[in-house]
């Protein structure tokens, strides 16, 4: 790389800037010429005709005007896509087709690492922006004239930085967008061509996150509309079909079972065969956990009722055996005021789900008509579930599938997926996927799906 670097010093310690060429002279847009240090062979950064169109438009507006140059449509642009890295900063001059006109201009695309971009000191950056750009590009615009002597030169460094968006998936980082957003942001780049100025400028381009293709998420939230939620004072509030929903989820309450009493006297003696039927109880301790649920749109209390075993020998770093874990079966409870209406179990870890996401296909997360294949190799990833709750409540039965890799949770009634939300402790969005559904039963599930019980209660 120590050579690309030389080439690229050249062209940073360069300013060649004339003020105006005179009256309008002709211009042809000769080569974009592009590489990357990232992924040299990936093909989402390969410009089509139609974006080097794009280029040459943008340039037109931001540059050559201004410069009182009239770029000549009748010599189409080359692409000439570079796969070493020697090759940067080298122009391959051709002016066969185009010997007669009086200028030529040439555009450099280059995606580096942003390590390799900040040791080079080309440009000071302070540390907290450092952390968040993941790929820098440089983008440099050369004019020559007919003596082949550089009459404009300009670069502009741009740091891309990715957001988040409301996409779900599993994001990656290579590449750092979508190629659609990756050709947006240097087109925003080119804008930034003048006359004036200094000869390296720098910008920085926040682009959406790209995801990686998965049988999870993918087939039920194709295109489904998001419903931003307020947590910021303590409910969940959101609207939904012209109606404002507001939820509550108080604190949960933790209440020690004595597993030496064995009289009837004990409030929990019922529950004490289910704790004699664990292997294993030495050093473990057993709770009942109240969890209050409040509909307040609907002036509704609910009620969870559930029996958690603590082992306090494990190492929650591990992962191997969560030191909270549920007692088996379906004797936990779901009450409306004091109403016995439903019951539930608790499964963690759940394998073998035959979900799994492909990084060698990206998209934006929202909309999978984006779909992108790589011609990458990676091989697919595993989606686990980290809890399933599975339950019923009266006619209904239901499932609420968490996965804590990506902060989702997919709500199930009567086997049919009807709501997905975003958010680990508290949902940043819902995605309603079938409508249709009493509103005081989904929105139960959504208080079920965020209760405390379920976030590793203290």
């Amino acid at each position: 790389m120590k050579k690309s670097f030389y080439f690229l010093s050249l062209f940073f310690t360069q300013c060649i800037c004339i003020a105006s060429f005179g009256q309008f002279n002709q211009v042809t847009f000769e080569q974009v010429q592009m590489y990357s240090s990232i992924q040299p062979q990936g093909k989402y950064w390969h410009p089509s005709t139609t974006q080097v169109q794009d280029f040459a438009s943008i340039l037109d507006t931001a540059l050559f005007h201004p410069l009182q140059l009239q770029r000549d449509p009748n010599y189409p642009t080359k692409i000439k896509l570079l796969n070493k890295s020697n090759q940067i900063g080298k122009l391959v001059i051709d002016w066969s087709q185009s010997q007669n006109v009086a200028f030529h201009a040439y555009l450099e695309i280059y995606e580096l690492q942003p390590e390799q971009t900040f040791s080079n000191s080309m440009v000071n950056i302070v540390i907290p922006k450092k952390d968040s750009i993941q790929s820098t590009w440089f983008l440099t615009c050369t004019i020559l004239d007919e003596t082949k002597k550089p009459v404009f030169q300009k670069t502009i460094l741009m740091g891309m930085i990715p957001i988040a968006n409301q996409g779900i998936g599993y994001p990656i980082n290579i590449p750092i967008t979508t190629p659609k957003s990756l050709f947006k942001a240097i087109q925003s780049g080119i804008s930034y061509f003048d006359k004036d100025g200094q000869a390296l400028a720098y910008i920085e381009a926040k682009v959406p996150i790209s995801y990686a293709s998965d049988n999870f998420t993918m087939p039920l939230l194709q295109s489904k509309s998001r419903i931003s939620v307020d947590t910021s004072k303590g409910f969940i509030q959101f609207a939904q079909n012209n109606a404002r929903v507001v939820l509550r989820t108080p604190n949960a309450t933790m209440q020690k079972i004595d597993t030496k009493d064995k009289t009837s006297n004990n409030p929990f003696f019922t529950i004490l065969p289910e704790i004699k039927k664990r292997t294993n109880t030495l050093f473990k301790e057993y709770y009942q956990a109240m969890q209050p649920l409040r509909n307040v749109s609907e002036n509704k209390d609910y009620s969870l009722e559930a029996y958690i075993e603590f082992n306090p020998m494990v190492d929650p770093e591990l992962r191997a055996t969560p030191p909270i874990r549920f007692l088996p079966d379906s004797i936990h409870k779901i009450y409306a005021d004091t109403n016995l209406i439903g019951r539930f179990k608790v499964l963690d870890q759940v394998a073998n789900t035959g979900f799994f996401f492909n990084s060698n296909q990206i998209f934006n997360g929202i909309d999978s008509s984006s779909l992108y294949t790589l011609n990458s190799n990676f091989p697919k990833g595993i989606v686990t579930i980290s809890k399933s709750i599975e339950g019923s409540i009266g006619k209904y039965a239901f499932k609420i599938l968490f996965n804590d890799d990506i902060d989702v949770k997919i709500i199930y009634l009567n086997n049919v997926a009807i709501m997905a939300t975003k958010g680990r402790n508290k949902p940043n969005y819902i995605i309603p996927i079938q409508q249709g559904y009493p509103s005081s039963i989904t929105s139960l599930l959504l208080l079920i799906a965020y209760s405390e019980i379920f976030q590793s209660p203290n």
